[in-house]
């Protein structure tokens, strides 16, 4: 004879004692064990042990509700992960606050904070004797065993990678002790870069074929040093300048000292080269840039330099003009990428001629402009904003907006004057074709990207098989430009606008380069002067350009 099966019997809630809060539900969390909401407690105080980062007054706002009141363990659990979410919040990304097992007698309760610190930073790779400055950054990440926030993290990583020629790759490992971690990163370095770029926006007086070239080699030794040369000509050799930089790190916060130096020849064609004329032009400056605020989404830095600028023309019958500038700029470079998929960025320059070192003085006849100020005084600033509209598949769109404005009370020398044409402002006409003392620009760039699969313009689906390897991304833009400056020289033209709009195509055709081609149509045709012949109204532009 079978015995019948017997029903299951529920288990019985587990007793709770009054004033006993038991521990968490499980190791690492926050979650209140079962029955905790049937454990009554009127707490007269509550502290959070571990705690280095807030002020009583910073917790205030989440503990004062419960003080004084009759609430239950489980409250007290949602107390410790409220507190959990602000250290979370706040960048403490470590951090985890528990409620240890006690019995509450006197109304004081206690919370368990586990900051989050990194215990060990590993820095490893064959990058030769730049190691040592790498890792006068990447110490500074868990210093002191002091609680790590994620900014500090994102600063000194980046700082890292900000030294020329370093790539990082960065392991957060468990450490053996509540709340701490070890921080490995994987060090590489390419020890020499270079990029070329050859477009058809030149003046006509030097021919509109103009190439740039630079070469850079990278962090040789501790000091993170880059050297680099520069080359810029046109292809009939009547203008050519090359620069030679360098530059280097101090300390361990990302301040950078750079100088150069350069010299440039120009030798115009046309009827100006009868006259036998040849320009020279000397450079050389020094200057340095610290960053106040590096992470990914926001960054802020200040920069300063001193340049020394001569420029002298001569020809056949003798010097026709020489201009000396002794230069002191100040100014600041911001990027920030909002919460609305987009990126803006922003700059803002100073500078001050100074009467020294045999700079030219005011009423100097030599002068190449002529009632020219070396003593001027003028802001430029320029913002822009890169904005993704919308993407799908392969399609992209978005949309580019740029502003720059350049104020002075002063009849600038030639060189310091506002600048329209050329790539970016005032795409219609050729670099520096449009220039005045005072001047504002602005441009908008509509953007569609198109990434077409291998074997075609066919469009691909999320389950195709596409080759990114292979494939070709494309852009296609439509941009108006507009340009006004303003002259403060009583022989000049008073004012000049130059707009235009167009249309062109961005292909990157190979792994390193990438061909433009562009049409432009301009709007505003005598920039030249009256006197002058009036532009042709269409033009079209190329550029090339390639990375390695």
């Amino acid at each position: 004879m079978q015995t019948p099966p017997q029903p299951l019997q529920r288990s019985a809630p587990a007793p709770v004692e009054p004033g006993v809060i038991p521990g968490p539900a499980g190791p690492g969390t926050t979650t209140a064990p079962a029955g905790a909401e049937r454990v009554p407690v009127t707490p007269t105080a509550i502290t959070v042990e571990g705690n280095t980062v807030y002020s009583p007054a910073d917790l205030d706002p989440l503990i004062k509700p419960l003080i004084g009141k009759t609430v239950t363990a489980a409250d007290i659990f949602a107390l410790a992960g409220a507190i959990q979410r602000k250290y979370r919040d706040d960048g403490y990304f470590l951090a985890t606050v528990v409620v240890p097992p006690q019995r509450v007698t006197d109304g004081r309760i206690r919370l368990r904070a586990y900051e989050g610190s990194i215990a060990n930073v590993v820095v490893e790779g064959d990058v030769g004797p730049v190691i040592e400055q790498a890792r006068a950054y990447l110490n500074k990440i868990g210093r002191g065993g002091q609680a790590i926030n994620l900014r500090d993290i994102e600063r000194y990583l980046l700082l890292t990678e900000d030294i020329p020629g370093i790539k990082t790759k960065a392991l957060l490992r468990p450490g053996k002790q509540p709340g701490e971690a070890e921080l490995a990163i994987e060090l590489s370095r390419k020890w020499w870069d270079a990029f070329y770029a050859l477009d058809n926006r030149g003046s006509r007086f030097t021919g509109p074929l103009q190439s740039f070239l630079l070469g850079g080699v990278n962090s040789f030794t501790s000091m993170g040093e880059r050297v680099e040369v520069m080359q810029f000509t046109t292809f009939s050799s009547e203008s050519n300048y090359v620069q030679v930089n360098g530059s280097f790190l101090v300390g361990s916060e990302g301040a950078r000292i750079r100088a150069w130096v350069a010299k440039g020849f120009v030798h115009p064609s046309g009827p100006i080269a009868a006259i036998g004329y040849a320009g020279n032009l000397t450079l050389f400056g020094i200057g340095g840039m610290y960053p106040i605020i590096r992470s990914r989404q926001t960054n802020l830095s200040v920069n300063g330099q001193f340049e020394y600028y001569r420029s002298v023309v001569d020809s056949n019958v003798g010097r026709l003009n020489a201009t000396d500038l002794r230069i002191l700029r100040f100014g600041s470079d911001g990027s920030y990428r909002d919460d609305l998929n987009g990126t803006n960025t922003g700059a803002i320059r100073f500078s001050k001629g100074l009467g020294i070192l045999g700079a030219s003085q005011p009423g100097d006849p030599l002068m190449a402009r002529a009632g020219s100020d070396p003593g001027f005084f003028k802001v430029q600033a320029e913002i822009a904003r890169r904005q993704h509209i919308w993407a799908d598949n392969n399609l992209a769109l978005g949309v580019v907006g740029s502003l720059s404005g350049q104020l002075t009370g002063d009849v600038l020398p030639a060189s310091e004057k506002f600048f329209l044409g050329g790539d970016r402002f005032g795409r219609g006409y050729y670099y520096g074709e449009v220039s005045g003392d005072r001047g504002f620009a602005a441009s908008i760039e509509l953007q569609l990207n198109v990434l077409v699969p291998p074997g075609g313009v066919g469009w691909s689906t999320p389950s195709s098989d596409l080759d990114l390897g292979r494939a070709l991304p494309l852009q296609f833009y439509a941009f108006f430009d507009y340009g006004r400056v303003w002259n403060l020289l009583a022989s000049e033209v008073p004012a000049i606008t130059a707009r235009s709009v167009g249309v062109g195509v961005r292909a990157s055709v190979l792994e390193h380069v990438t061909i433009e081609i562009e049409a432009a149509r301009r709007l505003d045709l005598g920039v030249d002067g009256a006197a002058a012949a009036r532009l042709d109204p269409w033009a079209a532009f190329f550029k090339v350009t390639a990375r390695f």
